[in-house]
């Protein structure tokens, strides 16, 4: 069914968009020049003298607990003896009562420099992580206390950072309210020993990325105190976290609210594996902090600010393919799919095949993933399920337990009964259906898969882009003679870079599969994908399903093939295949020979 001339032709765009993707790489804008060291400013016993009288007060600060409060009070009383005034936030996330400490330092502008440190614990004693970030913004506030700043300087003790960052949520919208913002720095892990990633954390929870600029600086600014740094992620790393965006850490809620926000860790994305007041190594903890300070008093003592650069980029070889590069490489290359499958099924009409029935068994198709989405939402509204924020959890908090098992098995029971019970139903409502080896199933699931393909493009072009692979290899293994053991390799060889993607994230966040299926559930409920990426999951799951149909039937239906008698052929002239004299040859030529 499919026009080769047609779909080879419409592959011309994609070529002239890997020329022009070729000439849109740019070099990335340099960072700042660096500010006077700050080895005199932060030191880390005095920060661990206070990270001390955190834990004797508080050891166990889990969000919304007494602890929590009576830390948040302690925060409170350094940030105004410090002489900054301070605001208290309430608010609620998680069905806890959380609290937000924010001091403001007025500067000569408006312009904000912001500081932010989560204060509420995982587990007791969480040293290294909570306690020893807050202990370093009491000695922020301290140092900042007998220096004049030409920037409004701004130190916010968030909480409910295990609830999926509920106090930078909370947070972000408030900040720009005060003046514009030059760039906001969450510290996170100070206390820990080592490094297990890189200690620049820019990854937002959209495809948009934060200021190169910034991290640029930062990366100097820590440079300059620990000797070297851990270099960041390769392309396809990079390519990965844009494709499919998930982002623990505050940075990634503010980045996605449009904030120039970065994230200094001392153990990398994830948290520290030691957490005791033993395991902190008080020389790393002192340079950490000094660094922070050192960026914030470079980004103070320029009269400039960091340059963005784009919006969002891979950088590839020192240089940056800026998002609009990968916007135009993702529609042109899934234009020859769309164009083939929009011919495939005109043809099919043409040919007075019944298409627009299989349109309507594609979005029977689609029903069980909406409702098994409803159920498992509903399970977490009513309060059985476990708590599903609108932003990321911390992976190593995603642990399944009771209602985390009720959960997934649920959703999973819910989809597969109402793919095996509700569907068949629903499709006889609608009056029934010929075999799913009709032309018109082929046709309208491979122009809904392309289509869901374009789409996909202008939500999110780097998600296009790995699904080109499996949008091909899909239209091919549907419109054209392949058997269907090749058919179903193909979308099997098309699937490997979703695979792959998945693959990363259960190594980048150390999740066993299993965990990692719930970890997604819980985004998915959560709303991290947004209205639009949801139905679109759902979508696609109901048309791979239906392809799954589609393959399967064409497998039943193969024996069946192999055991009928062959044709006979038909005769050319008249019954019995007696063409009459003389038709075939049975006079002789009157040609003069």
């Amino acid at each position: 069914m499919i026009e080769p001339r047609i779909y080879r032709a419409a592959f011309i765009p994609a070529l002239l968009a890997i020329v022009l993707v070729a000439f849109s790489l740019e070099a990335p804008p340099p960072p700042l020049g660096q500010g006077l060291a700050a080895d005199a400013l932060f030191d880390g016993q005095e920060a661990s003298g206070l990270l001390s009288e955190i834990l004797q007060t508080a050891n166990d600060r889990r969000p919304g607990s007494a602890g929590d409060r009576a830390v948040a009070s302690e925060v409170q009383t350094a940030f105004t003896r410090a002489g900054f005034p301070t605001t208290v936030d309430d608010f609620s996330a998680g069905g806890h009562r959380l609290v937000n400490v924010v001091a403001r330092k007025p500067g000569d502008v408006t312009r904000q420099i912001v500081i932010v440190a989560g204060r509420d614990a995982a587990g007791v004693p969480d040293a290294a992580s909570s306690g020893a970030d807050t202990a370093a913004l009491m000695e922020f506030a301290h140092v900042f206390q007998g220096s004049a700043t030409h920037h409004t300087i701004v130190l916010a003790s968030v909480d409910g950072q295990t609830l999926g960052d509920a106090g930078a949520r909370e947070l972000a919208p408030t900040i720009p309210r005060a003046g514009p913002v030059d760039a906001v720095i969450s510290i996170s892990n100070l206390g820990a020993d080592r490094s297990r990633g890189p200690l620049i954390v820019g990854w937002s929870n959209s495809s948009r990325r934060g200021s190169v600029g910034l991290e640029r600086t930062a990366a100097e600014s820590l440079r300059d105190e620990l000797g070297q740094v851990p270099h960041a992620e390769g392309a396809i790393a990079q390519f990965a976290r844009l494709a499919f965006p998930i982002a623990p850490g505050a940075q990634g809620v503010l980045l996605k609210a449009g904030l120039p926000a970065i994230r200094i860790s001392g153990s990398g994305e994830l948290p520290p594996a030691h957490e005791r007041f033993s395991d902190i190594a008080q020389a790393r903890y002192g340079e950490l902090g000094r660094g922070a300070l050192r960026l914030v008093s470079t980004l103070d003592g320029n009269s400039r600010t960091p340059v963005h650069g784009p919006a969002s980029y891979v950088q590839v070889s020192g240089q940056l393919l800026p998002g609009w590069g990968v916007s135009v490489l993702a529609l042109t290359l899934m234009l020859p799919a769309l164009l083939a499958s929009v011919d495939a099924f005109a043809r099919t009409r043409r040919r007075h095949d019944a298409v627009a029935p299989w349109l309507g068994w594609l979005a029977i198709g689609a029903v069980p993933f909406a409702l098994a989405y409803i159920a498992g939402k509903l399970f977490v509204l009513v309060g059985l399920g476990p708590y599903a924020p609108p932003s990321p959890l911390l992976p190593g908090l995603a642990s399944l337990g009771v209602a985390g098992s009720c959960l997934l098995a649920l959703t999973v029971c819910v989809a597969a009964l109402a793919w095996i019970v509700l569907r068949p139903w629903l499709i006889r409502l609608a009056g029934g259906l010929p075999s799913t080896t009709a032309a018109g199933a082929a046709s309208a699931t491979a122009l809904l898969i392309s289509a869901l393909g374009v789409a996909i493009a202008f939500m999110n072009p780097y998600a296009a882009l790995v699904l080109v692979p499996f949008v091909h290899l899909s239209l091919l293994a549907l419109l054209t003679g392949m058997r269907w053991s090749r058919a179903t390799l193909a979308v099997v060889v098309g699937a490997i870079p979703l695979c792959g993607i998945g693959a990363y994230y259960s190594l980048r966040f150390q999740l066993d599969p299993l965990h990692g299926v719930y970890y997604l559930v819980l985004l998915v409920l959560g709303g991290q994908p947004g209205v639009l990426g949801t139905v679109a999951i759902c979508v696609l799951l109901g048309a791979c399903a239906s392809l799954a149909a589609i393959l399967l039937a064409r497998f039943r239906e193969r024996p069946a093939r192999l055991a009928a008698p062959e044709a006979a052929p038909q005769p050319l002239f008249g019954p019995g295949g007696h063409a009459g004299p003389g038709a075939l040859g049975g006079t002789r030529s009157t040609l003069r020979r």
